[in-house]
């Protein structure tokens, strides 16, 4: 009996418990639910309420009297949110000074003797909202919060008239009636967000420069690679030279053993003719003296003629025997000249690509010096020529910008490198045809590249003729256009790069678009990268929203200052004035753009961060 009264006891003691658990849970969920209706009552407060503009402060300020409990909670209902565009900061506030530098003062305990005391010195005195809770003095406050027990929501009365004297606009009452969440009534501090943006930002940094790293890896490793590769080709190339030459030497030999049977042959061609007069002038003789012995006499002669035709006769054989040495002879120097012959053109199969090459080499140097000689004569020009007067006339004007323009082109294009460069072309033509008839493979796939950059240059250098509009593909154009800036690219340690479409035709002049290219181009070499390479190129190229194109060119070179950006176009303005540089290059471009082709041009640059070049074509 005693063990179930026990029993019964600690049952009633646990029931007694769980009761007061829950109870307990409910009214601290209950109390939780009202200070988030009283955080919310603040926020709308904060949104809607007007301050004056000696008000306005950085941070949007809440202050706590003396009410650590309180600080604590709005600390963290109102951390990392703002209102009207600033970050909400929480204070705890303690004297009358703190309390006028903040916009909403919330004093929990109104009805303390200190707490009169400051909201008495307040009210009138500073524009600040002023908050209470359960106030049994409303003339001293501006907006009272009271619990409503019966219906468990909380309720407030507002005192218009303390509002009106801190000047203080107060919306209507509706706004801070409904029943919105403080998410929707407040938004993100904008510290945060900066900061949230600053992090998204940096993180997306970091994982590009990891993969620019990982790509600039396997650059290195495609680089090692292709040095290697590099090194084994110029270690095969220098062993065909040395059995090239080993070849020359040999029909060099075989050339000097042909010259020295020719000469045998001479001289058994002159003898065998000495021989065979003797001969006739013998048989002349022979038949003189039969002719004269036949009138004196009938019988001696017989004899006579008998030995000398012996003799005769012997003679007859051993010419006919030196004949038939002859023509042994003539034979084996026939089947020696032949194999010699055909010893002679394989060796010129091999060595005239190699002659060729330093043909077109030498030819190459002679276009570059006259293309630079052209350029200079340009430049001289250029740097010659007066700045006009005000009073000067503009026709004048515009026949010398007309005269600067042309001369830049031809130094640009270079017309005598293009004449040279076409009769190379058309050698290495036949060249190719040759060695693809003869089947080496090995010389047509390494002569290929060098007949398509000259192929490109002169049909470039061609349109340079022809201003006609004409319907053409503009990438399969730009792309030849670039190809000429291989060797300068890889050279300088320029990575080029194309991106966008792969066909697209339209109607526009094709020398033109070469010519601004060009400028572009050079201008990225001269200027972006101070003639010291090292730097990446971009090109873009896409359909038009009314038809035509837009190409995109940029580079991340050293950029442009504002000033040097507004000048750009300018004709004659140049940053490099000491190196030679006239200046006429993009104004040449502006003009081609604009007035020839009827389209539009646009320059972005920033100081170290590179520019970006975007020309819209019809």
């Amino acid at each position: 009996m005693k063990a179930m009264f026990v029993r019964l006891k600690s049952s009633f003691m646990l029931f007694i418990f769980s009761m007061g658990l829950i109870i307990g849970g409910q009214t601290l969920a209950q109390a939780e639910t009202i200070e988030d209706e009283k955080a919310i009552l603040i926020s709308k407060l904060a949104k809607y309420v007007g301050w004056p503009a000696k008000a306005e402060q950085r941070n949007f300020v809440i202050g706590v009297y003396k009410d650590e409990e309180k600080y604590e909670y709005f600390t963290n209902f109102f951390e990392n949110k703002g209102v009207k565009g600033k970050d909400i900061s929480v204070r705890a506030v303690s004297t009358l000074s703190d309390a006028k530098n903040v916009h909403i003062l919330y004093v929990s305990s109104p009805n303390q003797k200190r707490s009169l005391n400051l909201i008495e010195r307040l009210i009138g005195d500073s524009p600040v909202l002023l908050i209470t809770e359960d106030s049994i003095n409303l003339p001293l406050t501006m907006v009272d919060i009271s619990l409503d027990k019966e219906e468990s929501k909380i309720d407030f009365k507002v005192v218009e008239a303390n509002i009106l004297d801190a000047k203080l606009t107060m919306p209507d009452l509706s706004y801070l009636a409904d029943n919105k969440e403080s998410g929707e009534v407040l938004s993100v501090s904008p510290t945060f967000a900066l900061k949230s943006q600053r992090a998204k930002e940096l993180s997306s940094l970091k994982s590009k420069i990891e993969r620019q790293e990982s790509t600039l890896s396997e650059l290195n490793k495609t680089l090692t690679l292709s040095k290697e590769s590099s090194q084994k080709y110029y270690i095969a190339l220098q062993q065909k030279e040395e059995r090239l030459e080993a070849v020359q030497q040999d029909n060099a030999k075989k050339s000097e053993k042909i010259k020295s049977i020719d000469e045998k042959l001479k001289r058994l061609e002159t003898q065998f003719n000495e021989q065979k007069e003797l001969l006739e002038q013998n048989q002349q003789v022979s038949a003189t003296e039969v002719d004269g012995n036949n009138e004196e006499t009938d019988t001696p002669p017989i004899e006579l003629s008998t030995e000398l035709n012996d003799e005769l006769q012997v003679q007859n054989e051993a010419l006919e025997k030196q004949n038939q040495a002859l023509k042994k002879q003539n034979k084996i120097q026939n089947s020696s000249v032949i194999a010699l012959t055909k010893a002679v053109e394989e060796s010129k199969g091999q060595t005239s690509f190699k002659m060729l090459f330093y043909v077109f080499l030498i030819i190459a140097i002679i276009a570059l010096i006259a293309a630079y000689m052209m350029w200079k004569k340009a430049k001289d020009s250029a740097s010659q020529a007066t700045v006009p007067s005000k009073n000067e006339d503009s026709q004048l004007l515009v026949a010398r910008e007309e005269q600067l323009i042309k001369s830049e082109n031809f130094a640009a294009i270079g017309y005598i490198a293009s004449d040279i460069t076409y009769a190379v072309g058309l050698s290495l033509d036949d060249l190719q045809a040759k060695l693809e008839t003869a089947g080496d493979t090995n010389n047509t796939e390494t002569l290929k590249p060098i007949v398509t950059l000259l192929t490109n240059f002169n049909l470039i250098a061609a349109d340079q003729d022809d201003t006609s509009p004409q319907s053409f593909d503009v990438i399969a154009y730009i792309q030849k256009m670039m190809m000429l800036y291989e060797f300068e690219f890889s050279q300088s340690d320029i990575v080029y790069n194309y991106s966008g479409e792969k066909a697209l035709n339209i109607k526009s002049v094709p020398s033109y678009i070469a010519l601004i290219l060009l400028n572009i181009v050079n201008n990225s070499l001269k200027h972006g990268f101070n003639n010291n390479g090292n730097g990446k190129i971009a090109l873009k190229v896409e359909k038009g929203l009314k038809g035509g194109a837009r190409i995109t060119y940029s580079d991340d070179g050293k950029g442009m200052n504002k000033a040097t950006l507004e000048q750009v176009f300018t004709p004659f303005f140049t940053t490099q004035s000491s190196r030679g540089y006239v200046g006429i290059g993009m104004s040449t471009t502006y003009n081609l753009v604009k007035n020839k082709l009827a389209a539009d041009i646009k320059i972005d640059s920033q100081e170290g961060k590179g520019t970006t070049v975007t020309i819209t074509l019809p």
